[in-house]
Formats: structure tokens, sequence, C-alpha cells
């Protein structure tokens, strides 16, 4: 689809059109937070998360987003990802990477000049790595060290955001969640000293309504990548490193229980708590189906997609005594005293409105814009054109002598003209043989301009028309009566320009005549050689007399006429304005007509495939009740259509953008409000009942509280939705666990359903407790959501209990001694591979 470039945002704003399932977004986001993504992976879920919110959040959410990464050519491609929306733009980007580090490591990092207290804490044999700016390949010692040697700049940085940040949010308090790959060098390596600086900075400020969380991703999850996982090497490596981050991570995470501390040195900086690193931390790993496992990108949006409803106001359980029910958020945050960590399986089995929304709207919109082609009865047409040409057609038809009837100033009047008596014609005294040549010599003169008026006044009287026709008929239905060939697909010249041809030929054809003048010259013979003495005779020449000079004038003054029309051209002239004006009117609205339909047409295609999957059950993917589609209705929406493109001709033409989702929005809206309430629930009972319904019969089904019928259909959508909800939520694991280890951790679900689809929710509510065995208080209902949402959280898990846990563990042991450095980011305080295995 190729649209006229301007236009691109507008079109793509009819995606939001919601007519049956409009949202409430009163208070919709739960903001003051910052997600930060470390490393390459934890940036990508930022990526994603960002792409999902940013055409809804706005600034008062304080909703925000930021990386720490090494990488200079991914930072960069990010940012020119951000000028297409999909990535992160400059200011939320920070580098750790200084070209001071380049060399550092050449002679062993006890004799380099530079900062000699930097990294006290690697070993005086740490290997010689070339530092560049392509990350830290996979080192976290390297990782930790760029951190360190750009702390100075990182803490102004960072700090700075987050006190903006928090600032914004008014006292209110705000939540950081931390994202990170623990396989990679960046990520693992500066996980910790960010996490604690960040904590102590807000210690610092004294903030009490601050929260850390951390969002942990597993080696696993780059599995998908078969140049990976079949590099063993690689492969090792990566579950290594995801051990020893683990390791640490699980150690700091109780560092508050033991009376134990965290210490961070930089340069002139030294930084010592005795906190836990995070107040609560989920985990994520890889997982598997039939075909291997899952590619990184769909588990990177599945965690964007959790952390997205971390960041609105997602209600889980019943309300307390007092009514109030707790936020997702709050559960995520919620702090575990042993120090373990949490794993979240969430699935959001979406009920698809908006899809059912663009099919119907697509439904009615195909009609109407045919209707935009279809050519309306000929008797009208036919009439208007007589209209529009009768006064220049009556003068091109017109025969020498005839009456004049153009209503131009400066043509001879016959009524200006008094008959002469038989003696003043006798005696060559008349008026009419001095004031008529005399008249006819000045509009000779004045030719030109009352040639150009009668041209000025048709193609006035033809824009008129054709503004006309655009109102009532629109741009397609204009062309066909303008008749232009080669526009529009006509092949030949046909309405008013080929009425223009015809009168046009006429002109050409007209030749003057000359009997006029030769029957006055007779009359005046007869009236110099005799004397009529009977009144009769004598009113019988003076009539003859008028009649001919009159005649003789009319014709000569048509000749003027014709002949000045013919110089000045002045049927081409408005022919081919017709033509200018048709091809006008082609070029600006065939594309923008078009590129309307492909939107519209595109997302209906794209709602056809998610109800065909979501809706596998129902007995039609047709939503509208059987009556609904009236011609009043496909009436209204082409004129609808039609008003859109007519008033905004001018900004079309221009390229200024026209306000397509606005002015369809309110078109759809008029149409489609007729459905009445409870709307969502009819479409879904229009695709569910066994006998496509009737609008009265969907009427008829939700007036009453009670209604068979309507229960019977919602029972049979309500089972269709939660079986294929249960498939669902067994395929959106963000961590997989060992077999048998969910029995032994605490697991609590929450189930929500839509508040605006009472009789839906209540079947499914029954469904559930009755057939599934579900706790009714896992149970509730959010408002502005149009889903069945699933959210299992297990709590208290220890890293023994992941699946890939011992993968990591086998992979960290096989690490030989010399090849050590680098696997952990302290070996001076702590040596990590004394601390329990996590396996």
């Amino acid at each position: 689809m190729i649209l006229i470039e301007t236009q691109k945002e507008e079109f793509s704003k009819l995606k939001d059109i919601r007519i049956f399932g409009k949202e409430d977004n009163t208070e919709s986001y739960n903001g003051n937070l910052l997600v930060l993504g470390l490393g390459g992976l934890g940036s990508r879920v930022v990526c994603d998360l960002k792409g999902m919110l940013m055409d809804s959040i706005k600034p008062e959410d304080n909703i925000n987003f930021m990386m720490i990464d090494s990488d200079i050519p991914a930072m960069e491609a990010t940012i020119n990802d951000s000028m297409e929306g999909v990535g992160l733009n400059a200011m939320e980007v920070v580098s750790i990477y200084r070209p001071n580090l380049d060399n550092i490591l050449a002679d062993g990092i006890d004799k380099n000049p530079v900062h000699p207290n930097l990294a006290k804490w690697m070993k005086s044999d740490f290997p010689n790595i070339k530092i560049s700016t392509e990350g830290a390949k996979g080192n976290r010692q390297i990782g930790r060290l760029m951190f360190s040697n750009a702390y100075e700049d990182m803490r102004i940085m960072l700090f700075e955001r987050i006190e903006e940040i928090y600032e914004k949010s008014g006292d209110a308090g705000m939540d950081v969640i931390i994202v990170s790959s623990v396989a990679g060098g960046t990520g693992s390596g500066i996980l910790a000293d960010v996490t604690y600086n960040i904590k102590a900075f807000a210690r610092s400020k004294k903030w009490s309504s601050f929260r850390v969380g951390g969002c942990l991703l597993m080696p696993d999850i780059l599995f998908a990548n078969k140049s990976i996982y079949e590099n063993e090497e690689l492969r090792t490596l990566l579950l290594a490193n995801g051990c020893a981050t683990l390791k640490e991570v699980d150690y700091l995470m109780r560092v508050a229980n033991r009376g134990e501390g965290y210490v961070f040195e930089s340069t002139t900086h030294r930084l010592s708590m005795k906190e836990n690193i995070f107040d609560a931390c989920i985990l994520v790993s890889g997982k598997k189906d039939e075909q291997g496992y899952i590619p990184e990108h769909i588990i990177c949006s599945d965690v964007a997609y959790f952390l997205r409803k971390l960041a609105t106001n997602k209600y889980i359980g019943i309300p307390d005594e007092d009514g109030n029910r707790r936020l997702l958020r709050d559960v995520y945050f919620e702090k575990d005293s042993q120090g373990l960590f949490k794993v979240v399986n969430e699935s959001d089995y979406r009920i698809p409105i908006r899809e059912i929304e663009n099919i119907c709207e697509y439904t009615m919109f195909e009609r109407a814009y045919n209707k935009l082609f279809e050519k309306p009865e000929a008797a009208p047409i036919l009439k208007d054109l007589e209209d529009m040409l009768s006064e220049i057609r009556e003068f091109s038809e017109g025969k020498p002598g005839d009456d004049i009837k153009l209503n131009i100033n400066g043509l001879i009047k016959p009524a200006q003209f008094e008959k002469p008596g038989y003696k003043l014609i006798k005696k060559g005294q008349d008026d009419l043989r001095t004031m008529l040549p005399r008249q006819l010599s000045r509009l000779e003169q004045e030719v030109p301009i009352i040639v150009k008026s009668i041209k000025n006044k048709l193609c006035a009287t033809l824009d008129e028309y054709i503004a006309r026709y655009m109102k009532k008929y629109g741009p397609f239905i204009t062309m066909d009566i303008i008749g232009a060939a080669g526009v529009g697909g006509i092949e030949t010249d046909k309405g008013i320009i080929a009425e223009l041809a015809r009168l046009e030929k006429l002109q050409k054809e007209y030749r003057p005549s000359n009997e006029f003048s030769r029957t006055v010259e007779s009359i005046l013979d007869i009236v110099a050689k005799r004397f009529f003495t009977m009144p009769a005779k004598k009113r019988e020449t003076e009539d003859g007399y008028y009649e001919y000079c009159m005649k003789d004038a009319l014709a000569k003054e048509r000749a003027l006429i014709i002949d000045g029309m013919d110089s000045q051209d002045v049927f081409g002239d408005a022919i081919r304005l017709l033509r200018q004006r048709a091809e006008h009117i082609n070029d600006v609205f065939t594309p923008f007509c078009d590129d309307l339909k492909n939107a519209v047409e595109e997302l209906t295609n794209d709602g056809k495939k998610v109800v065909s999957y979501l809706l596998t059950n129902a007995e039609r993917h047709e939503f509208l009740p059987s009556d609904y589609i009236t011609e009043e209705r496909i009436n209204e929406l082409r004129d609808g259509i039609i008003a859109l493109m007519v008033e905004h001709e001018n900004d079309i033409d221009a390229s200024r953008p026209v306000p397509v989702k606005a002015e369809m929005e309110r078109v759809y809206k008029n149409i489609l409000m007729g459905v009445g309430v409870y709307a969502p629930e009819k479409l879904i009972a229009v695709a569910f009942a066994a006998k496509k319904p009737s609008l009265q019969d969907t009427n008829v089904m939700f007036v009453s509280p009670a209604n068979e019928k309507r229960d019977e259909i919602m029972s049979k959508a309500a089972r269709a939705f939660v079986e294929a909800a249960k498939v669902k939520t067994q395929k959106k694991k963000l961590c997989t666990l060992k077999e048998g280890a969910e029995e032994s951790v605490v697991n609590r679900k929450y189930i929500s359903l839509p508040e605006a689809m009472p009789y839906f929710s209540k079947a499914i509510t029954n469904l559930l407790v009755e057939e599934y065995g579900e706790n009714p208080d896992s149970i509730t209902k959010n408002v502005g959501e149009l889903e069945l949402s699933v959210d299992d959280l297990f709590m208290e898990v220890p890293l023994s209990m992941l699946e890939c846990a011992n993968d990591m563990q086998q992979a960290y042991n096989s690490v030989s001694t010399g090849e050590y450095c680098g696997l952990h980011t302290d070996e001076v305080t702590r040596d990590m591979r004394n601390y329990p295995n996590i396996a």
C-alpha cells in the first residue's frame, strides 16, 4: 500500500478508532516508573515495552525508559530506530564505553597508570583483552570495569534522570525496574553496581517511597539462535556467566538478612550498603515447544507485555473491607523474607472487540465505498445539464435573426426600439436606420468584452454545478458527469464535455445570412416608389420594416458574437477547464481514496486473522445483526466519506495532513451506535448464536436481567474463550520450572474479566468455578479491559527450581581455574566458587 507521505500517520490512526470497545482511559496508567535495560538483551525488552506504550502514554503519566550498554553500534542503531518510533532516543541511551580503556589491560591492570584505584578488585594477572566499541564480549569484569571507569559521568546522567522522575511524582514515590540478561558481559557485569548505586542515591535523598525491582533473563533465551546454541564454547560461556551472575544476585538478595554488605569502589568513590539488591526480582527463562526453543524476540515481547501491565492500573483480587484491591505492581514488589525470587506465568486472552469493530466498519465501508462509483439516475443529471447550459445552448442552437437571450450587458434589446411610422420610413428619417447601425458599430468594438463575459459566466456556472455535484455525489461521479476521455477510466468524451463539444460544433457550422438585409432593402425600394394610402398597407409596411430591421441587426449581432466566441475559443477553453478539473479531481482523490480503502481493508484483514484464531468455535465471523446494514446507514456512511474528501480537498492537494481518524470515527459512531448498550456482548452473541439474530433479537436478549437465550449463547462463548485461554496460558510461561516444582512453592493466581461485559464475564466466572474449580476470590473484573487475563505468581522460588539451573551449573563447573577470570565481578571480598551451587 502506497500512502500519501503526509498522510501516513493519519491513516495509521484509523487503528485507534473505538466505538464498541472504547476503553476507559481515566488514570489507566500507574506512572512514576523508570524501566532501565542493561546490556543488549535487557535494552531490547525496554525498547519493546516503549513501543507498546509510546502511542498511549502522556508526559504526565511519568513513565520513563533508559538503557545502559557498551556496544556503540547497537546503541546507534536503536537511536536511529527511535526516529521510526521503535527504539530509544539519544536522551534515553547511556554508553559506558570510554576510549581511555582501549589499552588498559596491555601490561596488566596493576601496571597501568590510568586510574590506579579503578579496578583493584580485578586480579593482577587478568589476561590482556582488547576493549573496543563493540561491547564487553561476554566478559562480566570488562563490563564492570567500563562502568567503573565511566562512573563520574554515569552518576550525573543516571542520578539526574532519577531525581527528575521522582520530583515529577510530587513525593508520591517511584519505582525502578532493572531488566538484564545474566548471560553476557555488560548487563550481568554492571547489574549489582548500577542497582546499588541507584538504591544508595535514593537513600541519600531520604526517599521513603522508592522501590527497585529486577527482571533477570536466563541464557537459554538466546538458544533459538542456532549459531549460538551450536557453538559449544559460546553456549558454555553464556551458561557459566549466567550461573556466576545468579550466584552473586542470590547472595545479594540476602545480605541484609546476614548482616553482610556490598562494596563498590571507583576512583574517589566508595559505596558500602547492607541492603538486599532488589526489593523483588522475577526470573525469565527460555522455553521450548515442539519445534525447539522459542525465538528470543517473542520472549522479549512477552516480558515487555508483563512489564506493561506493571505500568498500568492493573488491579487483581477481590476488594478488601474498604473496597480496595491490590495493584499487580504491588504484588510484584512484595518482599520475600527469605530473599528468594518470583516466577510469573501470565496470559491475556484478548476478546477481539477491536478487530470485530474493524470488521464491522469495513463491512459497511465497502458498501459505502462502492456507492461512490454507483451512477445516479440519469433523469436528474440530464435535467441539471439542461439547466446548466440552457442559455448558451439556446444561443448556439439559434438561427440568424432569432432573439439573443444571453443575459449579458451591451447586447441589442429589441424592446428598446419603437416601431417607426410609415412617413418617417419613406422620408428615410426613422431611428432604426440610424440607431441600429450605431449600436452594431459599438457592439463590434465591445465584442471582446461581451464574449469574455459569456466565457466567465459559462465557467462560473460550470464551477457552481461541479461544486454541487462534488458535495452530492462525490469526486468519482462528478468526474463521470464531466466526462473527460482518458480520466477516471472514461474512454470517450461524454457528459458535460460532450455537450459543450456539440455546441462548439454548431458554432463552427454557423453560417451568417444576408436575407434580412435584402428584405429591408426591398421594403425601402417599394416605399420609395409607391405611396400607400390604405392604413392596413401602411401598418403592414411598418411591421415588416421593423421586424426585418431587427432580425437583420440580431443576425449581424449573432455573427459578431459567434466570431468573437470562435476567436476567444470559448467552448475550447471551457472544455479544457473541465478536463483540468477532472484531472485534478482524479489526481487528488483517487490516491487518497485508494489509500483510505486500503487502510480500512488492511485493518479488517488483520482483524479477520485474529478473529479466526481467537473465535475458532464461533458459528460465524459476522458480528452485526442480520438486518443492521440498511440503505439509509450505507448512504450516511457514503456521505461521510464524501464530506471527508471534499471538505479537505485543499489540504490533500497541498499535502497537509487530513484528520482522517477524527472524521471517520465520527461517521462510524453515528452509524454503529445504533447497536445500543451491551454492544460488545451483542457482537459476540451474533457470532455464537445458532441462528444469526436480528437487531430486535439482540435487543430483546439484553433488555432484561434474565434471558435464557442470552445465557445460553454467553455460556457457549465463555467456554470457547476459557478453553482457548487455558491452552495459551500454558504457552505463555515466562519461566520454566523443573517438573513438580510449582507444587512446592506458594502460588497466587489472579484472573481478571472485563467489567464492560457483565453477562459474558458472569458466564466465564460460572464456568471457571463450577467446572475448573477456580477460587472465586481469585476472579475480579477490571474497568477498561476487554480480555480474559490470567496471572500466576509463584512466590519464594529458589534458583534450584529453574529448569535451566543444572545446565548453568554444569557449564560453570566446567570452566578451568586458568580461564576463571571474568566470571565474577568481585573476587577480592568474596570468592563465589565457595558459595553454594544454584542447582
